[in-house]
Formats: C-alpha cells, structure tokens, sequence
C-alpha cells in the first residue's frame, strides 16, 4: 500500500472555484480506476482558517506501486502537469488501512500535520 499526495499553491488572486470544479468534474473519473483505494482532495484558501496560500492538494491511497505509476504516467496527471506545471510527487509506504463507521459519510473536513 502506497500514500501519495502532491501540493500545488497558486496565485493569491486566483478563483478556487476553478479548482472546486475541476474536482468536481475530474475527480469521479477516478472512481473506477484499478488499484486506487482512496482519494481526497485538499483545498486550502487565503485567509481561511488561517491559511496563507491558495493550494490543491490531492491525497490518494494505492493497493500497488504500478497502480500508481499507472495514474502518474496516464492522462490524469498530465492533465495536472499541462495546466500547473509538474508538482513535486510525494509518497509514503502505508503500514494499514481500516475502515471506521463513518466510512459511508461524506467527509468534511481533513487535517494533514507534518514534522
């Protein structure tokens, strides 16, 4: 199992609703897509909660390195790579996943901490 997730910060004065969208009308092309165990999108805006930069920041869960070598070199992230320019890729070995009872819920919220 593989954590993978890369961070793009734009502009102060660019419109989140473009990024809103694009998850919204991206993001179910995923659903189906073979070894992806999870996704999230993360979407912080100036000034909100504090924060000091626009940034999406997708966040993904791989069953195999070849799943998401798949999703790296497929159309989907050269589509992050022709509208953004090519992000910086991070990624973690994951030692277990578990689903809890909220797994059915829509999530709201998300916390990243990083050392």
């Amino acid at each position: 199992m593989l954590v993978m997730q890369y961070r793009i910060t734009l502009p102060a004065d660019y419109d989140m609703r473009i990024i809103r969208d694009r998850v919204a009308t991206k993001g179910p092309l995923l659903d189906d897509f073979s070894g992806l165990g999870l996704k999230a999108y993360g979407i912080r805006e100036r000034g909100a909660d504090g924060s000091p930069v626009h940034q999406y920041a997708p966040f993904y869960l791989w069953t195999a390195p070849e799943a998401m070598n798949r999703f790296l070199w497929g159309p989907g992230f050269q589509g992050i790579v022709r509208d953004f320019g090519r992000p910086a890729v991070e990624h973690w070995q994951g030692l277990a996943f578990e689903r809890g009872p909220a797994a059915g819920a829509v999530p709201r919220a998300a916390t990243r901490h990083a050392a």
